[in-house]
C-alpha cells in the first residue's frame, strides 16, 4: 500500500482497488504493434466500456484507437455486442442499464482488427470472473498522533477458507482522492482470513496538507472493489511501473501482466462494488488532543 512509506513496519501485519484512468509506458519485447485492451464490467448499473488503442515499443506519444472492432461480451446465456462511441473512436460502450451480475464469468470477444497489419483479421479473448459482494460493515476516522495523519479504517468480516483480493478508493466530499495507481490501497487477505477486520488502517491522509486535511463536514466514502488475483496482480504492476523505483537508477520492472489472449497487453477485469460513507466530526487539532 502507498502509506507503507509512512508505516510499512507498523502496518505489515493488519493491512487488509467508473475507474481509475492512467496511461502507463510498456515496454515491449519487440518494435510488433500490439493490441491493447482496457475494459471493466462492476456490479454498477451504467454504460460499462472497452477501449482498444495499438502499444508499440517506446511510443512516447499517445496511442492510437482502434475504431471499427467487433466487441462482444458473454455472462454464459445471453451475449451483448458493444457499440463503439461516437464521441470516443475506439470506446465500445454496454448500454446504460448494465450491471454485472454476482459469481458470474464474464468472456469478452474483440475481432475485425488486423493489429499487425498482414491483412488476416485477428481475434482476441479474455475470462473474467465476478466475485461476490463482501459489505462493509462500517469506516471510522482516526487520527495517528506522531505522525499527524488521518486514518481511514475499515471494519468488515472477510469469508473464510477463500482467497479473496481487495483494492479500494477513497473519496473525499464526492471528489476521487485515488485517482492513480500510486494513490490506491490494495490487499489480500491472508492476514485476516475468516475473521472480522476491525478498524484496518486503508488509507492515510497528512493533517498539513492543505490538499488532504479533513476539516469537520467532510464527507469520507471509501469504495471496496472485490477484483481477481490477475486484475491485484495487473495494478499491482502498473504502480511499480508507473511510481518511483529505489534506488532511483534501479531497472525497470518486468512488463505490466495482461489477461487479454493472442499476445495482446491491458486487462479486462469484472468485479463487485461497494461504498461506505462517514461525515469527519473534528478538526485535526482536536483529534491530536483526543489522541494523547
Amino acid at each position: 500500500m502507498r502509506f507503507y512509506k509512512y508505516c510499512s513496519v507498523l502496518l505489515v501485519g493488519c493491512l487488509w482497488l467508473t475507474a481509475c484512468e492512467e496511461d502507463i509506458e510498456l515496454s515491449l519485447n519487440g518494435d510488433q504493434p500490439r493490441l491493447v485492451v482496457d475494459g471493466a464490467i462492476t456490479t454498477d448499473t451504467m454504460a460499462h466500456k472497452v477501449k482498444l488503442s495499438f502499444g508499440q515499443l517506446l511510443r512516447q506519444s499517445a496511442m492510437p484507437r482502434v475504431s471499427g472492432a467487433v466487441v462482444t461480451l458473454s455472462d454464459g446465456d445471453d451475449t451483448f455486442v458493444l457499440q463503439e462511441s461516437d464521441d470516443a473512436p475506439g470506446e465500445y460502450l454496454t448500454s446504460d442499464s448494465f450491471f454485472g451480475r454476482q459469481n458470474t464469468l464474464y468472456s469478452l470477444e474483440i475481432s475485425n482488427v488486423d493489429v499487425n497489419g498482414d491483412g488476416r483479421e485477428e481475434v482476441y479473448t479474455s475470462e473474467s470472473y465476478l466475485n461476490p459482494l463482501i459489505e462493509t460493515d462500517s469506516v471510522s476516522i482516526g487520527f495517528h498522533r506522531i505522525w499527524k495523519l488521518w486514518q481511514i479504517n475499515l471494519h468488515a468480516h472477510d469469508p473464510a477458507g477463500v482467497e479473496n483480493y481487495y483494492l479500494f478508493n477513497l473519496y473525499i466530499n464526492g471528489e476521487l482522492y485515488s485517482d492513480r495507481y500510486g494513490k490506491m490501497s490494495y490487499t489480500d487477505d491472508r492476514f485476516f482470513d475468516g475473521s472480522f477486520a476491525d478498524g484496518v488502517w486503508i488509507f492515510a491522509l497528512d493533517s498539513e496538507d492543505d490538499e488532504e486535511n479533513l476539516v469537520p463536514g467532510d464527507v469520507v466514502t471509501l469504495e471496496t472493489w472485490m477484483v481477481e488475483k490477475s486484475y491485484y496482480d495487473f495494478v499491482n504492476a502498473a504502480e511499480e511501473e508507473t511510481g518511483v523505483k529505489t534506488p532511483l537508477f534501479s531497472g525497470p520492472p518486468a512488463n505490466v501482466p495482461s489477461n487479454i489472449s493472442n499476445g495482446a497487453l491491458g486487462q479486462f477485469a469484472a468485479y463487485a462494488i461497494s461504498r461506505y460513507s462517514v461525515v469527519n466530526e473534528f478538526t485535526a487539532e482536536e483529534m491530536l488532543e483526543m489522541a494523547q
